[in-house]
């Protein structure tokens, strides 16, 4: 959690080339300014698509922006780069070219000789943008062929591990524990267990980091994570995309966002791999317990929420698997 400061502003700790730093984000109205002005600036910018994008739309990346920036002054970059990365994989599919996107970084540029207060040094925030400019060129042509979208949207999926340590963990083990189980059935489905939750990039983290029980107007924002993995993955692989999206859908209809009952395979596989790995990384079990708790939840689900071949296919593949589900490290309390 940020901490406050003497001087009112929630500081973040972060690494600095091995130290620690502290990047103050002061919730000032001159930094409200910055954000909405930015915005503005690209709502004006004649000629592109961000013209069609609501305002409130703009001021958010506006914001991811700016603390993307701000981040990167004090020696981190991997924030801004996650923030370019996002926006080529967000705008590139509704239509948007890279001189525009580009364009963009040149309001940014305008906004800053503008208020000049809120970043500092600006020949250092030159120094920035034009790296963010080289690295954008650099990422939007590799994001070009299917590998480096691939490639990019596995690290946004590591990205996950700043807003939910134990998302990124889970969707490299939901993709182990898949690969056995669709050997059996003659399935590859190891890139949609690794992608499955890529959606929860778009969940407030307050909402995955919480520990009670959520809200139902949380749960509601939580259960449209499928559809945000479909929505990114479309661009690379809409095979990948429609298995993801159907990862929390269940033959009895319970399941969500669509609620359908004919339920796809691969996507139950994914299923049943989500729910072992849930069971082999709760704290509430010891390791053999865990095991047996979770072959128990397989197979007592069998018709309602996992199809009978797939429950079928975790029993043949269970002594496969039970190294790798005993390995898992319980998850944080």
């Amino acid at each position: 959690m940020p901490s406050q400061t003497p001087c009112g502003t929630d500081c973040v700790p972060r690494k600095n080339l091995g130290e620690r730093a502290l990047i103050c984000r002061q919730a000032s109205p001159e930094r409200e300014l910055f954000i909405g002005l930015y915005a503005t600036k690209l709502k004006e910018l004649r000629d592109t698509p961000y013209r069609h994008r609501h305002i409130r739309d703009l001021e958010r990346m506006a914001e991811r922006c700016l603390e993307g920036v701000e981040r990167a002054l004090a020696g981190d970059t991997s924030s801004l780069e996650r923030y370019i990365g996002h926006v080529i994989l967000q705008l590139s599919r509704e239509g948007f070219r890279s001189w525009q996107l580009i364009k963009g970084f040149g309001a940014l540029r305008d906004t800053v000789k503008r208020l000049p207060g809120v970043l500092g040094d600006a020949v250092r925030v030159d120094d920035v943008l034009q790296w963010a400019i080289e690295r954008f060129s650099q990422l939007y042509d590799d994001l070009q062929t299917e590998q480096g979208l691939v490639r990019m949207i596995d690290s946004l999926t590591m990205a996950l591990d700043s807003k939910e340590p134990y998302t990124s963990t889970h969707c490299q083990s939901v993709k182990k524990i898949a690969e056995k189980i669709g050997r059996v059935l003659g399935l590859d489905v190891a890139l949609a267990g690794l992608l499955h939750d890529v959606g929860k990039i778009h969940v407030p983290d307050k909402i995955l980091a919480k520990q009670g029980a959520l809200t139902p107007a949380e749960w509601v924002l939580l259960q449209q994570h499928p559809y945000h993995s479909f929505r990114i993955l479309c661009p690379i692989n809409p095979e990948v995309a429609s298995i993801c999206l159907r990862h929390h859908e269940r033959p009895d209809g319970r399941g969500y966002p669509l609620g359908e009952t004919e339920v796809r395979l691969e996507a139950n596989v994914i299923a049943a791999a989500d729910t072992l790995h849930a069971i082999c990384s709760k704290r509430s079990y010891h390791s053999a317990t865990r095991l047996d708790v979770a072959l128990k939840q397989i197979r007592a689900n069998r018709g309602t929420q996992f199809l009978p071949e797939v429950v079928q296919a975790v029993d043949k593949a269970y002594g496969d698997m039970a190294g790798l589900l005993s390995s898992f490290a319980p998850a944080a309390a």
